[in-house]
């Protein structure tokens, strides 16, 4: 049973909102560009792992994606766990592209690709270290002692592996998503003794979700941008300026005049998903450029978010915006 089904990092939806919002030549655009290739991958690789896991018995296994859990004063990420009466098994999901090679001796992962060389951290030295973390973690918690496996799960098909049959490490702990059932089955085999029961389980995973922490990242700290980078402006989906007019009720755009009625919601999105999770009337009009105060007002009292304080100073809150991205 899939209980925690793969959903896209929040970052996604921050860099397609940042690079929106961004002057079209800006030196950072490719890199942002790349990291937001980088996260789309990933998620790709996600979600390929959700149609293989779909074929295991639903009764007899627990599924979760995407776990970033607080152990002590840091925090750990899971792509995958599955959940077992006998082990649980850590898979770390990897959507790389070209020639890998893993050095177990130094730590570290060589790709090369289009003629270039790039290093990686290990990925099955990142994934044991999951494991020895998901184990103090439960120990903490004071749940039973349950053998836990790990693998990394390559999800492309073209990645080509340069390993030999010299590296056992490699050969144990590194497969292809197409494997993934049949090295849970053969887990189960070599498992055969319950640890905890099915109802131990389930309260297992329900604790694991519940004190899930999504990560929220600053992406303006982290490419080191302010509010004045960041360009005001309703985003036409037609020319993908930032020129949208408000007229008689429907946003109008001077430069392809596409018209939608509902462009401003996109546009206090990002405003959420880059600036602040409340808005005032005041900051919608800059946002928007909107010059009326009172269509300003309208337009959000008709988006029916939740409000505090009086008329004027009321902010509204954004957070529905947000979950509607999921």
């Amino acid at each position: 049973m899939i209980k925690k089904k793969p959903s896209p990092p929040i970052k996604i939806f921050k860099l397609y909102a940042l690079l929106r919002r961004i002057i079209r030549n800006h030196p950072l655009r490719h890199e942002i560009e790349a990291e937001l290739r980088k996260l789309e991958a990933g998620y790709k690789g996600e979600l390929s792992l959700n149609y293989h896991l779909s074929f295991l018995p639903d009764k007899e296994y627990v599924i979760l994606f995407n776990l970033r859990l607080s152990y002590k004063t840091f925090f750990f990420q899971i792509d995958t766990l599955v959940l077992h009466t006998n082990f649980i098994l850590i898979a770390e999901v990897k959507n790389i592209a070209g020639e890998i090679y893993i050095d177990t001796d130094f730590n570290q992962m060589i790709r090369t690709r289009l003629e270039t060389t790039e290093v990686f951290p290990d990925p099955i030295l990142q994934t044991y270290k999951q494991k020895e973390r998901l184990e103090n973690w439960l120990f903490t918690k004071n749940h039973p002692a349950i053998p836990i496996e790990y693998r990394v799960v390559l999800t492309n098909s073209h990645t080509l592996i340069k390993n030999t049959s010299q590296h056992q490490l490699v050969l144990d702990k590194l497969i292809r998503s197409e494997r993934l059932v049949y090295e849970i089955k053969k887990l189960t085999a070599k498992y055969t003794r319950p640890v905890v029961p099915a109802k131990e389980l389930n309260r297992i995973a329900n604790r694991l979700i519940k004190s899930h922490i999504p990560a929220d990242p600053d992406v303006l700290s982290h490419y080191q941008l302010t509010k004045s980078d960041i360009l005001p402006g309703v985003h036409c989906s037609g020319c993908h300026s930032l020129s949208m007019e408000r007229v008689q009720g429907t946003w109008w755009c001077p430069t392809c005049h596409l018209k939608k009625k509902d462009a401003h919601i996109e546009a206090i999105t990002d405003y959420a998903l880059l600036l602040d999770m409340t808005i005032s009337n005041k900051e919608m009009r800059y946002f928007t450029n909107l010059q009326s105060l009172s269509t300003a007002a309208r337009v959000l009292s008709q988006m029916n978010l939740p409000s505090s304080g009086t008329t004027r100073n009321r902010r509204y809150s954004l957070d529905p915006l947000i979950k509607d991205l999921y």
